[in-house]
C-alpha cells in the first residue's frame, strides 16, 4: 500500500516567537503571508550545523517550507530560504529594540476576521504580514537614517490595519481644518480620536488630550497621506520623537485591545534616560 503524500505548504512568512522544544529542536510562531498564523517545530534547528536553524531567528523574513495538516496544531518546517536579515552587520542597538518592539505588537495585536467569508475577501493578516514585511525591509536597509521614525509608521500602520487610525485632517469634534487649527493651541485625543482644536478641547465632555506641535501634526499627516520618505533624512530630533512615541502609545494604549509598550521600548528608553 503507497503511502499518501502529506499536505505542505510554502509561503514567505515572519518570524515572530522561538521556543526551546527538547535538546536540540525549535518551536516557532510564524506570521505568513498566505496561511496566517502557523506555529511549526523545526527539528534539531539548534544544532550548529542545521540547515533550519537560520529559519528560526525571530525578526527575520523567510520563505518558509511547512506541512500543512488541519488535523495538527503544530506542523513541520520542512525548509526554505531567509530573504531578509534585519539584524545583519551594522545594525544597532535601536534597530534590535525597535525589530523586537514590533514582533511583539504583532503577536499581542492580533487582527480578528479575515477569510474568504469577510466583505471583498479581505484578510486582515494578509494585510498586517504586507505592514510587517514593508518594515522589516526598511529596517534591513542600511539607507534609512531614522529606524525609530520607521517604527512609528509602523504603529501607524497597524492602527489603521484595525480601523483605528488617527484623524488628523481636521478637529474631530468640530471639523475645523488644520491650517486653522494650526493657528490655534492643538491637542491629540485618544478619546476622540485624533486631533482636537484648542476651543473644543475647553468645551464640556471632550477629553482634551495631550498638546500637539505643527511638526508632530505634518509627521502625523504625512502618514496618513503615505506620503513620509524613510529613506530621507528628516529633522527628527530627540523631543519630536519623545512627543510623537508618546501620542502614538496612548492612542494604542487606548484602542488596541491587548497593547501594552513593549519591553525592548521600555529597555530603550530606560537607557537613554537613566533618571526617569
Amino acid at each position: 500500500m503507497g503511502v499518501l503524500p502529506q499536505p505542505s505548504a510554502s509561503s514567505e512568512s515572519l518570524v515572530l516567537r522561538i521556543w526551546p522544544c527538547g535538546e536540540t529542536s525549535v518551536i516557532a510562531s510564524l506570521l505568513t503571508q498566505d496561511h496566517g498564523y502557523v506555529k511549526v517545530i523545526a527539528k534539531a534547528a539548534r544544532r550548529p550545523n542545521s540547515r533550519l536553524r537560520a529559519l528560526v531567528e525571530p525578526g527575520r523574513l523567510v520563505s518558509a517550507e511547512f506541512s500543512l495538516d488541519p488535523s495538527r496544531e503544530l506542523q513541520y518546517l520542512r525548509g526554505g530560504s531567509v530573504e531578509k536579515d534585519p539584524l545583519g552587520p551594522g545594525s544597532t542597538l535601536e534597530d534590535s529594540a525597535f525589530l523586537q518592539g514590533a514582533l511583539e505588537l504583532v503577536d499581542r495585536c492580533r487582527p480578528h476576521g479575515g477569510g474568504s467569508d469577510d466583505q471583498d475577501d479581505h484578510d486582515p493578516t494578509a494585510e498586517l504580514f504586507a505592514i510587517c514585511d514593508a518594515f522589516i525591509r526598511v529596517l534591513s536597509s542600511r539607507s534609512c537614517p531614522h529606524p525609530d521614525l520607521a517604527f512609528f509608521v509602523f504603529e501607524w500602520e497597524l492602527l489603521v490595519s484595525h480601523g483605528m487610525a488617527p484623524e488628523v485632517a481636521g478637529c474631530t469634534a468640530c471639523g475645523l481644518p488644520p491650517a486653522e487649527v494650526s493657528e490655534l493651541t492643538m491637542w491629540f485625543s485618544p478619546a476622540e480620536g485624533g486631533l482636537i482644536c484648542g476651543d473644543c478641547s475647553r468645551g464640556d465632555g471632550v477629553s482634551s488630550g495631550k498638546p500637539l506641535s505643527l511638526d508632530a501634526l505634518q509627521i502625523f499627516e504625512s502618514m496618513a497621506e503615505r506620503q513620509l520618505d524613510l529613506a530621507d533624512d528628516i529633522p527628527f530630533e530627540r523631543p519630536l520623537r519623545r512627543e510623537i512615541g508618546a501620542h502614538l502609545h496612548n492612542f494604542l494604549g487606548y484602542h488596541l485591545p491587548g497593547y501594552r509598550l513593549p519591553a525592548a521600548l521600555e529597555l530603550l528608553r530606560a537607557r537613554k534616560d537613566p533618571n526617569r
